[in-house]
């Protein structure tokens, strides 16, 4: 007995079909032409516009049929009396005779089919009824198509058997299917081909949020864009897109498939084709990959840094051992260089009283009328007045020398500070003097050396570390100028920090390499001419003391290294 709810939806969905035939016309017509089977069947629409009219009578009567046992239409039904099953078989015998193939009449079926879905999903009915005659006009064409396929084989003897034999093997096998699909974790969607939704398993709908019969039919990138996945699924291979909102990420592999109905013949117009689209969640893969990344990354720095360290620490010990030597060469040369000139002082003083003495002889033997003939002969052969007036010249000129290694020897204690290798106040220009000294061997063949030193106070830094800060710069000007050029040393006080400017008229650093130069062992020279350590260490020791080293070049003109240090509890 039929509830007065389902005689009452059942008579609308009637009325749906019938305010929407010129509109269903019109679909089916269309779906039959976009495929290509336009020309199988009568050019006009009034043919079309009956057809119609006959499917629609038979899934109406289907619908009525079913109301009482909850539009339900099972693999188990018995056929017989089934509007679906009698209206294929009319159908299969009308075209057959009419000598169109059972291929093509198989696809002119989906377009009616397709059709029909489009005019449940744009009806007006609630949503729980709209899904249902949409699920039950699925089954009707289910039913309709296999009873085609039995009537025209025309070889079954008990036709009404053979049709539930088929249905329910379909039905077995579609549920097999459709079971394994929604085992499948990744999404799986089976689109026609303007991607419009064929088949889809279950983890799609999940998450889609809706039910199969809603997504049936519609468009795939539709469907993706309202969980805010933005692809253009035309594109085909594999491509990865961003959930906006979620921040998941997706593979999505899209596969153009062509099957042709007759495999007998390949060349057949008749043929199925769309797209399989499948969608997998790659967020913890991803996350995965970029968290190895940034591990490989930080182990890279690392190693880099271990490196840029370990250099750092062997250029420091190989500077300290230098400044040991150093300060051993210069205590070991101060020694003799003391008594030496300790002594020249004593024979400057010695040569005087000697000098005096022999002028005061010379008058006394004047006056006591002239010396013997033999000691004139003695004084003009040994050049005593020649050599008078050379020993006071040659024991200056060695003061002097001797003056002159003292002060080598200080400026290379200085530049070594073994013994001042604490965070202290110290003289930046005296710093800077105390390298020229010792660079200047370096440098006095290749160019001129100008200074403007300018008055600065006393800054706390560690005077060791700008020593060997100056002295990598100095040198470096001096490796940049090939023959002749100059080189300006300029300090000065500027917004708290003190400046030291190094140019030179060298051979200037090419924009490309300008960002280079202060990586560990980058260098411009020859090999086997620079480790590419030495900018590298004076760059870090500056970072130490807070402060920066910039760099102005040009090519073929020269460079300007300019070291800018805070200054730090100044006096």
């Amino acid at each position: 007995m039929r509830s007065t709810a389902t005689v009452c939806a059942a008579s609308n969905v009637a009325e749906a079909i019938r305010r929407n035939e010129e509109w269903l016309t019109w679909r089916v017509l269309e779906y039959a032409r976009e495929r290509g089977y336009a020309g199988d069947t009568p050019t006009l629409e009034e043919p079309w516009r009956a057809s119609i009219r006959e499917y629609s009578a038979s899934l109406l009567e289907t619908i009525e049929r079913s109301a009482g046992n909850g539009l339900g239409i099972g693999p188990d039904e018995d056929p017989e009396d089934d509007p679906s099953a009698a209206l294929g078989v009319v159908e299969a015998k009308r075209n057959r005779e009419r000598g169109i193939s059972l291929r093509s009449f198989l696809c002119l079926a989906k377009c009616y089919r397709h059709g029909y879905e489009d005019l449940f999903r744009r009806t007006d009915l609630p949503a729980g009824d709209r899904e249902r005659y949409l699920h039950l006009a699925v089954r009707f064409f289910d039913r309709f198509e296999i009873a085609v396929c039995v009537e025209w084989s025309g070889n079954s003897a008990d036709k009404n058997a053979e049709f539930s034999r088929l249905f329910r093997q379909i039905s077995v096998a579609k549920h097999e299917w459709e079971g394994m699909m929604d085992c499948v974790g990744e999404m799986v969607v089976l689109t026609d081909r303007v991607y419009r939704i064929r088949r889809c398993n279950r983890a799609f709908q999940q998450f889609v949020g809706r039910e199969f019969l809603a997504i049936l039919g519609g468009y795939c990138e539709a469907f993706l864009r309202e969980k805010n996945v933005h692809v253009e699924l035309s594109r085909p291979g594999e491509f990865e897109a961003r959930q906006e909102d979620t921040g998941r990420w997706y593979n999505i592999h899209s596969y153009p498939f062509h099957r042709t109905l007759n495999p007998n013949d390949p060349g057949s117009d008749e043929a199925l084709s769309g797209n399989v689209i499948i969608l997998h969640d790659v967020t913890e893969q991803r996350s995965n990959i970029e968290e190895i990344a940034t591990k490989n990354r930080m182990l890279t720095e690392a190693y880099n840094d271990l490196k840029r360290t370990q250099a750092q620490v062997l250029q420091q010990e190989k500077m300290a051992s230098i400044g040991q030597l150093a300060a051993g060469v210069a205590h070991e040369i101060n020694n003799p260089m003391g008594f030496i000139a300790s002594n020249l002082r004593t024979l400057h003083k010695y040569a005087d009283r000697l000098t005096g003495f022999i002028d005061l002889q010379d008058s006394a033997l004047k006056e006591a009328a002239g010396p013997p003939e033999t000691v004139r002969k003695a004084r003009a052969d040994s050049r005593i007045d020649r050599i008078r007036e050379d020993m006071g010249a040659l024991v200056q000129e060695s003061l002097e020398g001797a003056e002159r290694v003292r002060k080598i020897v200080q400026n290379l204690k200085s530049f070594s500070h073994v013994d001042q290798a604490e965070f202290k106040h110290a003289d930046i220009n005296e710093c800077l003097n105390s390298t020229i000294n010792i660079a200047w061997n370096e440098i006095k063949y290749k160019a001129a050396m100008s200074k403007d030193l300018g008055k600065i106070p006393l800054t706390k830094c560690y005077p060791q570390q700008i020593n060997q800060v100056l002295m990598n710069i100095l040198l470096n000007a001096s490796h940049a100028i090939e023959k002749q050029g100059e080189i300006r040393v300029r300090t000065r006080m500027e917004n708290g920090c003190v400046l030291v400017s190094i140019s030179d008229t060298g051979c200037g650093i090419s924009p490309a390499q300008l960002g280079r130069i202060f990586e560990p062992f980058f260098t411009t020279k020859e090999i086997g001419k620079g480790t590419g350590l030495g900018l590298s260490i004076a760059y870090d020791i500056v970072k130490k003391h807070n402060g920066e080293i910039l760099v102005e070049s040009e090519v073929g003109k020269g460079s300007t290294f300019t070291v800018r240090i805070p200054l730090v509890e100044p006096l």
